[in-house]
């Protein structure tokens, strides 16, 4: 369990860094509602200092006994508060368009960087983590985005103007002033920075929340089925419980500003009743300046005492901020140069020489594979999980990069060609299928995105998927559900089959495509398979040997290694791994 108290990570840019970038990247994007916003501001806080002026006028007038002030000073308070009234809703709409728009632009931007990321940094960092950036970390720097814009301008504006007529009226009450309360700015900007730090460990403690519930709901079969509701409840308590423990932390920070400035806010107030009212006796100010003053404080204290909570909620917003910046910061590993050729693909051969793979854990997934796949063959990787056949798929297409070796296809090299043009020469059908929350149609046009409805249709129907799909409700506009959930495993599969199939891609990957489907299910979708896969060259992973019978060439792999490689006759004769895994399945 961790501590809040604790350092989290590497360090965090610094809050000027993170200001100017905000403010130079992204406010700026948008100068009309900048420079509007400001002028709004500008005119509230005029409005606002500018009661200290009329009070201290007013009781002037009284003071001396002028009669003819009274119809004026009610008026020009009803002016004032009419103008900052109208100014501060005007102020209120602007700032917060342009703080939501801003936070569109990082919405975007951080999308567009993360769906382009390695496949291996996606793996890498949970599903609900990165979720969780869209939603719990995107609304805390939305109300920090907010209070940013509505407040800091407003508020700097009021304090600076104020103080201005302050000067005016009595210059060495005012320095009184501008010397005690800078006194509570030391231990307001240690609070921030402790909540800065404490802040950036909720957020990260809160992706890991996110994914345990993901994991716990979408396990809800295995957790019935297996009596786990208790362990999950008390998992689950363990880390709402660690939340606590931080959001507690964060209100014990942010609880201590506004006590901090009570009190300076007493005593300056203390010192200046005093030594007003000996400056007075001394007759070298007038009853008018001195309630202009105190009135100038009416003015200023709510806005510094709105600027001191507002470093508080910088602080904790600008920890969200960091991450999001780390995001768009972090360079791809996996890339190509951008003047990079297209792919050509015109047989579809492919051919592996001395490849080797590591994770970044170090554990070594490939040693030294050299294989080859002819134009049109059908290529098998056998072997027991963990083997390494998964990777070699995973780095066909340039999820991962191969540690040593090169990879080709029809004689050029995958690093040396774009990367588009690459992964639009292959198409993937895997045993984990793949289904955005959208209609069949939608679904099945993911594979050409160009395709008209008769291509869709007929790339359903050499999947074998059109009659079930005409039996839905809705046909081909029905919606499959998150993750396909209205669909059978079978009807999902031959979904992801009639998508790749509406790819039209030379080279075909399948990645277990039927190891999850009862027997009936998997003879109709390795027909669609069969369909496919011709005229195209296929690298098959399976554990159903029976798939694999009629490959052309069958590579064994174990431990990363290729240790057997042949036809499926003769590999059954040597007696070796294959054999043996032949026997497991089929017996003697």
């Amino acid at each position: 369990m961790s501590d809040p108290d604790d350092t989290a990570g590497a360090k965090p840019a610094s809050t000027a860094t993170l200001g100017k970038r905000l403010w130079r990247d992204w406010l700026l994007r948008r100068p009309g509602l900048v420079i509007l916003a400001l002028i709004l501001s500008a005119i509230t806080a005029a409005a606002a200092a500018s009661y200290a002026g009329v009070i201290a006028w007013t009781f002037d007038k009284l003071n001396s006994g002028a009669a003819d002030f009274f119809p004026l000073a009610p008026l020009a308070v009803i002016g004032l508060a009419t103008i900052r009234g109208g100014s501060l809703y005007l102020q209120t709409v602007q700032t917060n368009r342009l703080a939501l728009n801003v936070m569109q632009d990082l919405q975007n931007a951080m999308f567009a960087k993360l769906v382009r990321a390695d496949f291996a940094r996606l793996q890498s960092e949970g599903t609900g983590s990165l979720v969780s950036r869209f939603t719990n970390d995107i609304t805390l720097l939305r109300e920090t985005i907010v209070r940013l814009t509505n407040n800091l301008m407003r508020d700097v504006l009021t304090v600076i103007i104020t103080i201005g007529i302050m000067l005016s009226l009595d210059w060495m009450l005012t320095l009184l002033i501008l010397v005690v309360y800078p006194i509570a700015a030391w231990p307001v900007i240690r609070i921030g920075q402790r909540l800065r730090k404490t802040s950036s460990q909720a957020q990260s403690q809160m992706g890991e929340v996110t994914s345990q519930l993901e994991e716990s709901f979408s396990g809800a079969r295995m957790i019935k089925t297996y009596g786990l509701e208790g362990y999950e409840s008390e998992r689950a308590r363990k880390s709402f419980f660690e939340r606590l423990r931080f959001l507690l932390k964060i209100t014990e920070n942010k609880a201590r500003v506004d006590p901090i400035l009570e009190v300076v806010g007493g005593l300056a107030f203390a010192g200046l009743v005093a030594f007003a009212g000996w400056r007075m006796l001394e007759g070298e100010t007038s009853l008018g300046n001195i309630i202009g003053v105190l009135t100038g404080i009416g003015v200023i204290s709510p806005a510094i005492r709105a600027l001191g909570t507002l470093n508080a909620v910088v602080q904790e917003g600008f920890a969200v901020l960091d991450r999001i910046f780390t995001i768009l910061d972090t360079d791809e590993t996996v890339t190509a140069a951008l003047d990079a050729p297209a792919l050509t693909v015109d047989r579809g051969a492919v051919e592996l020489d001395a490849v080797s793979f590591a994770y970044p854990d170090g554990s070594v997934a490939l040693s030294d594979i050299t294989m080859k796949a002819k134009p049109g063959a059908k290529i098998a990787l056998v072997g027991p999980s963990g083997s390494g056949k998964s990777t070699i798929l995973n780095l066909l297409p340039r999820l991962y990069d191969a540690r040593s070796g090169t990879i080709r296809i029809d004689g050029s090299e995958t690093r040396s060609v774009s990367l588009s043009s690459l992964r639009q020469a292959m198409a993937l059908v895997s045993q984990d299928v793949t289904l955005f929350d959208d209609t069949v149609r939608a679904n099945i046009g993911f594979g050409d995105l160009e395709a008209d409805e008769a291509a869709i249709i007929a790339a359903a129907k050499a999947a074998d998927a059109h009659d079930f799909i005409m039996a839905l409700p809705d046909g081909y506009d029905s919606p499959v559900g998150p993750r396909g959930s209205n669909l059978s495993g079978g009807q999902r599969q031959r979904l992801s089959i009639a998508r790749a199939i509406l790819k039209d891609a030379p080279i075909l990957l399948l990645d277990e495509a039927t190891s999850a489907l009862d027997t009936e299910s998997e003879q109709r979708v390795q027909t669609a398979l069969e369909r496919l896969s011709q005229g195209r060259t296929s690298l098959v992973i399976a554990h159903r040997l029976s798939t694999v019978r009629d490959a052309d060439w069958i590579y064994v792999m174990d431990q990363g290694r290729i240790v057997e490689q042949g036809k499926h006759d003769a590999l059954v004769a040597q007696d070796g791994l294959y054999a043996r895994l032949c026997r497991m399945q089929f017996g003697d």
